[in-house]
């Protein structure tokens, strides 16, 4: 593929400097570059050439910084000037981007050069864009057919094109110092004045209609105009846009046109006739008596005003193609009646031509074919759809299978078929009779179509089976999801005629591509899996392919222990401690929740945490994490151990949660904890989707107290801009960065440059994931301020790190174990004498 072009020049006096940039370009673009370190060059090859970007470095030795970008902006301002520096100034950064330059970025991570160089370029060709629209607009505008006015809310004229000058007779200047009544028969303007009231009222979105204007000359001319209201960009009237069309030619050859009024006037057929411009000029009583539209409400307007919401432009778009290429169109139409009536009509449009073969008129014939077609209708419903339930039936469901297997095909995509059956249905209908069980068949059919997407198929196959078909899913974990929760919607109690009922699903599952290539394959292989899943004791789903089938049974097994694990007390925490670098201390512990299910043992974080995050629960396990390590902490306390600063992460879901930050204070004043004694971790994702809100929730913890960190900072993509806003304390550098930042160049820099930009903005920086001396000795050469990992020690149980700080055992030696002084223990090997 080829690389687009880009012209960059470079202002650097390092070699290695040029060296990089180009290097780092050439991986993107044809590059085209020159390199130069004084004003002279500078001057020289801005006048020499045209460039799409500058790109300087802000230590120079022969040009001071602010010198280059004001020689780039003499000569132009629409040149891209960003700076590439080798290490963070901030203070600098802050000038110069107010000096004019676009951009401020690290040598060090250069990945946001690319981006940034395409956004300028863009902005660039944009403002070159709208220039260009202006002077095509002004071109267009004295070039126009029809004569354009712009009438200021008093009546005068202040903006008018040749055309306009034409029709009149008068001057550009003439015209500019008269206003409307002074051109419009008298006779016509209050009409016309009754419009331009009704648009600046807002009663209409614009004023169409044929008036005479008296020329210069002061012979009359028939002309049609249509007004609309320009706005000023706070919503206020502003000014009346006019374009005027000279109908004169079109009303003299109407007066040419005898109509056979008899036939006109008794024919059942509505006919509507319309002029070339497509303006009503005649209509029968049949079309009175169809669309409720009195004739003198139509005369002269455009049929525009008989378009209903119910059929789409592109409609009428394609119909007049279609009329003007080979003069006619007929077709069944969807349309309102005045009164809001809707009806189908069968219409046909016909064009008259003169005698030079132009079209002159058009006749528009239609009648009313409501009753025919919800007869039609009716019929093919009934073919489609069930009789009890009103869903579709098995042919309907077959058409719209195949349809979306083709489109799957060809997209690439997924389609999924659950195959639902009620357990023990005959139960029900041998107890409490048939119709009883017709009504649960209609509420279960009622849960299940509630539950559906738009693009979805319910279908009811007979007796208390459904096949509910799935189009376009991404994975099965997502049809897992939904399965789960419609045996949930399923089983909540129904109460009909007095009678409660509880009735349960099996749900089998097949998936296109995996488990058959059409809709015939589909649905057996669900219905096999169907009858799997009431082999395994009914009120399940079972996915068909064996991989899938074992991942969703795991899944809701999960799921099935969540929902009561929070109430059954089988959470805990583990707590790894962190320790302050400069003098090897612990200084805080951050919490780590833990699962120990009866049944399943211990069941890991990665395995229930997405889950309880999708499911809702991470709001009551979250409340309980943090309540839990507030308690331990002020215990800590309370025993006279070091205070520590207890880290809670909290997970983006907890951020839609409703006063979040009132519930945090809450725990905190429950507790008894000091308001610093707790710190909470939040995600880079967390905090940029809804950048604002979180600003005043994380400003409203701040004040209370509460320390706040970045966690996995670097991982995802941060906004310098927002990160100063954010009252943030600390931030974490990803165990992802520290794990090779002894061998890799590139985490080195990257390690290195969020320490240094943290101390530009004051904050402390903690490494996550040390597990050897090498990265610990990195990390204090850095100035790194905290760190934890298992180098220092794995999470440990509560009873475990209060054993170790009672112990005094709380410095990290010259080998980076811990000890009092008195000897070396491996912390991963220690235990407590109560474990």
């Amino acid at each position: 593929m080829n690389k687009p072009p880009l012209r960059a020049l470079i202002v650097e006096d390092s070699v290695d400097g040029v060296l990089l940039l180009t290097l780092h370009l050439q991986k993107n673009y044809e590059l085209t570059h020159l390199w130069v370190d004084s004003a002279d060059g500078l001057h020289k090859v801005l006048q020499e050439r045209e460039w799409d970007v500058v790109l300087s470095d802000h230590t120079l030795a022969k040009l001071d910084l602010f010198s280059a970008l004001r020689i780039v902006q003499q000569h132009s301002h629409d040149l891209p000037f960003i700076i590439v520096s080798g290490n963070m100034d901030e203070d600098l950064a802050v000038a110069v981007i107010k000096a004019g330059a676009h951009d401020y970025l690290l040598k060090a991570n250069l990945q946001r050069l690319i981006p940034a160089i395409e956004r300028e370029r863009q902005a660039v060709q944009a403002r070159r864009t709208q220039l260009k629209s202006t002077q095509h607009f002004r071109a267009a505008f004295n070039q126009a057919a029809a004569g354009i006015a712009h009438i200021a809310l008093d009546g005068h004229f202040f903006y008018v094109n040749h055309r306009l000058c034409a029709i009149t007779g008068y001057t550009e200047a003439e015209m500019l110092a008269r206003d409307c009544q002074s051109i419009i028969h008298p006779d016509d303007f209050p009409d016309h004045l009754s419009s331009m009231l009704q648009l600046l009222a807002g009663e209409i979105p614009s004023a169409s209609g044929e008036m005479r204007y008296v020329r210069k000359s002061g012979s009359l001319l028939w002309v049609n105009v249509t007004e609309t209201l320009e706005k000023t960009a706070l919503g206020k009237a502003d000014y009346f846009i006019a374009v005027v069309e000279d109908i004169s030619a079109r009303k003299e050859a109407e007066a040419r046109y005898r109509l056979n009024s008899r036939m006109f006037d008794n024919i059942n057929e509505a006919i509507m006739v319309m002029a070339a411009n497509k303006l009503i000029v005649s209509v029968n009583p049949a079309f009175s008596a169809i669309t409720g539209y009195r004739k003198n409400e139509v005369i002269g307007k455009n049929p525009r005003m008989l378009h209903s919401d119910l059929v789409d432009e592109p409609f009428y778009q394609t119909m007049w193609r279609s009329i003007h290429e080979t003069g006619q169109w007929q077709g069944e139409m969807l349309d309102r009646r005045k009164n809001g009536d809707s009806y189908i009509k069968w219409l046909s449009i016909n064009t008259l031509r003169d005698e030079h073969g132009q079209a002159s008129h058009y006749i528009a014939v239609f009648s009313d074919i409501s009753e025919r077609k919800s007869e039609e209708e009716r019929l093919v419903f009934m073919a489609q759809h069930d009789v009890l339930t009103g869903l579709p039936n098995r042919m309907l469901l077959q058409d719209r299978l195949a349809q979306a297997v083709a489109h799957a095909m060809r997209k690439q995509r997924k389609v999924a078929i659950m195959f639902l059956d009620l357990d023990l249905f005959k139960n029900i209908n041998d107890t409490l009779g048939h119709h009883i069980g017709d009504k649960l068949l209609q509420a279960v059919a009622d849960r299940i179509r509630s539950m559906a997407r738009a693009s979805d198929t319910v279908s009811r196959q007979g007796g208390d089976e459904f096949v509910i078909m799935l189009p376009d899913v991404d994975n099965a974990d997502a049809v897992a999801l939904i399965a789960g929760k419609l045996l949930e919607t399923i089983a909540s109690p129904y109460l009909i005629d007095d009678n409660e009922i509880v009735v349960t699903a099996s749900i089998g599952i097949s998936v296109f591509p995996e488990d058959g290539h059409d809709g015939d394959a589909l649905i057996k292989h669900a219905d096999t899996a169907m009858y799997q899943a009431k082999k395994i004791g009914r009120n399940a789903y079972v996915f068909f392919t064996r991989e899938m089938n074992l991942r969703a049974i795991e899944r809701m097994a999960i799921e099935k222990k969540l929902r009561h694990a929070l109430e059954r007390n089988e959470f805990y925490l583990h707590y790894q401690p962190q320790v302050e670098l400069r003098n090897g201390r612990i200084i805080g512990a951050e919490a780590l929740l833990r699962w120990n299910n009866p049944e399943a043992g211990i069941i890991l974080p990665g395995q229930f945490i997405s889950i309880a995050e999708e499911n809702g629960l991470i709001i009551p396990i979250g409340e309980w994490v943090l309540r839990e390590a507030c308690r331990q902490n002020r215990a800590w306390r309370d025993q006279g151990l070091p205070e520590i600063i207890m880290t809670v992460n909290l997970s983006a879901v907890q951020f839609r949660q409703k006063n979040l930050a009132e519930m945090i204070m809450a725990v905190v004043r429950d507790s008894d904890l000091a308001r610093f004694g707790l710190e909470l971790e939040i995600t880079e994702g967390s905090f940029m989707h809804d950048a604002e809100a979180v600003i005043l929730l994380l400003h409203k913890l701040k004040d209370f107290g509460v320390r706040l960190a970045v966690d996995d900072f670097g991982t995802g993509y941060s906004s310098l801009r927002y990160l100063k806003r954010f009252p943030i304390d600390k931030l974490k550098i990803d165990q992802s960065f520290v794990r090779d930042v002894t061998i890799d160049a590139d985490d080195a820099a990257i390690a290195s440059t969020i320490i240094s930009m943290a101390r530009n903005l004051k904050l402390k920086v903690i490494a996550e994931g040390v597990e050897t001396a090498a990265q610990l000795t990195f990390l204090k050469q850095h100035e790194c301020d905290e760190m934890q990992g298992y180098y220092f020690s794995k999470p440990m149980s509560a009873e475990n790190i209060t054993y170790m700080m009672a112990s005094g055992h709380a410095v990290v030696g010259p080998s980076g174990r811990w000890g009092t002084g008195g000897g070396v223990h491996d912390l991963w090997s220690y235990s407590s004498p109560a474990a």
